[in-house]
């Protein structure tokens, strides 16, 4: 009985949507408009005293699960309010794969062996790693280390760098000077064999062995991406011995913002610098970086945690604690994804989510809260996800929030001819093509702009 209910709310779901976007194409769709958009108030009168003013700078955050950290929805909304309101800076930024990680735009790379683990998986990490702001775990025990993080474009340069974590006392920043190289590489190639597990993806254990999907298909000699449980696969692997000279690096003058923040700044645009250790101890944990420059504009930081759900930010405390350092003026929450994989019921997903914006407000009283519904999914086997129905059913009724239809939006471009291909899903029927993640992230950013123009035409 619930199932046909569900069935028949999708039926129901989908006629009105359908019957409101008739005259829409699939690539040039009107989104949603945001629900409840009178509780954004105060955001959008620091964004019109930003645009009237040209000084100062407003702070978006937006937390969420994969489909936030892969920061192509979170970037199309970034680009149209940076153009409009100014580009303040990157903002929150994580080295999201192990030792010489590349994050977009920004490179990182290291001497030390960092252990990389997620808030929906402790147990992978090392005893006593703190998830902070970042909603990972990001260790070593190596010392001395270096970390550097560099620019990939002259745009990209910033002016302030801060390294956010529980112990800040324990590093310290400094640069090189041009063409000199701190940190040394000797890399090792090696095949290493792995069963595949159920429910494995070639791109899950890709990430896991910090490798490409296409090495391990010419390895493998396979003529796609799906592989089954069960089967034995070669894995190639790199592997790099490295070393630090510590004598090429000149210190600068950084500040201790007590509790989590290590801040620099200087007028002239840096391209590039190194964190450093300051003394010896057990486990070295970084929760994340800032970036900013000196221009007036939108800040609009993406902070994803794969696999993630609201319950797991819940039972780490030290996230909302450090929130605060984001300076929030707007946060946004996108999560159920991965709770509708869990197949939880509305009730336990909204309990999880309500309980999140509590311990946001508990730190960040007075910032409005902006909800997205997750995109369309299908769940194992194919199976229409009537669950993430139930969950953008629930936020409709939600009190207090701002609420955008996500949902509404993927749903709609499917079409009553179930046309997949607009949607530009990928093949696992979770995640997004880059194009797709663009798609929605443009549909939003033009629902935010949307009603922040409806708040200037009914005066302030």
């Amino acid at each position: 009985m619930r199932v046909e209910m569900r069935a028949n709310n999708k039926r129901v779901r989908r006629g009105v949507i359908i019957a409101a976007l008739l005259c829409a194409t699939a690539s040039a769709q009107t989104p949603p408009s945001i629900k409840s958009a009178a509780y954004l108030r105060p955001f959008f009168e620091k964004l019109a005293k930003l645009e009237d003013s040209k000084a100062g700078k407003v702070n978006i955050v937006h937390i969420g699960d994969s489909h936030i950290q892969a920061d192509y929805f979170t970037d199309a909304v970034r680009a149209p309010l940076q153009q409009r309101f100014g580009d303040g800076g990157r903002g929150f930024i994580f080295p999201y794969s192990r030792n010489t990680a590349t994050v977009r735009p920004y490179r990182f790379a290291t001497n030390a062996d960092w252990r990389i683990c997620r808030n929906n998986q402790p147990a992978r990490c090392e005893p006593g790693t703190d998830f902070g702001l970042s909603g990972y775990g990001f260790g070593t025990k190596s010392e001395p280390f270096a970390l550097s993080v560099e620019a990939t474009e002259e745009r990209y340069n910033f002016n302030t760098i801060k390294v956010v974590s529980a112990t800040v006392s324990s590093y310290k920043l400094a640069m090189v000077d041009e063409d000199r190289e701190p940190i040394k590489y000797n890399e090792k190639h090696s095949i290493v064999l792995h069963r595949v597990k159920k429910d494995e993806t070639l791109d899950s254990i890709a990430r896991y062995y910090n490798t490409f999907v296409t090495d391990i298909m010419k390895e493998n000699k396979l003529k796609s991406d799906n592989v089954q449980a069960g089967r034995n696969l070669r894995i190639p692997v790199t592997t790099t011995e490295s070393g630090v000279e510590i004598s090429m690096f000149r210190p600068v003058k950084y500040k201790l913002q007590e509790p989590f923040i290590l801040s620099y700044h200087q007028d002239d645009p840096i391209s590039a610098i190194y964190i450093l250790n300051t003394r010896k101890q057990n486990l070295f944990c970084i929760n994340g970086l800032i970036v900013e420059n000196d221009a007036p504009g939108v800040i609009y930081h993406n902070i994803g945690t794969v696999g993630a759900m609201a319950a797991h930010f819940n039972v780490t405390p030290l996230f909302f604690q450090q929130l605060p350092v984001l300076r929030p003026d707007l946060v946004v929450v996108s999560f159920g994804t991965n709770e509708s994989y869990g197949e939880f019921s509305d009730d336990v997903f909204m309990g999880s989510l309500e309980q999140l914006i509590d311990n946001i407000k508990m730190y960040c009283r007075d910032v409005p809260i902006l909800v997205t519904t997750p995109p369309f999914s299908l769940l194992r086997n194919k199976r229409w996800n009537t669950y993430i129905v139930d969950y953008a059913e629930a936020l409709s009724r939600k009190v207090g929030i701002a609420v955008w239809d996500l949902y509404a939006f993927t749903d709609g471009l499917i079409g009553v001819n179930d046309n997949f291909s607009a949607l530009r899903i990928n093949r696992d029927n979770i995640h997004y093509t880059p194009e797709g993640y663009v798609l929605q992230g443009t549909a939003f950013a033009n629902a935010l702009l949307d009603a922040y123009n409806n708040y200037k035409r009914g005066g302030r």
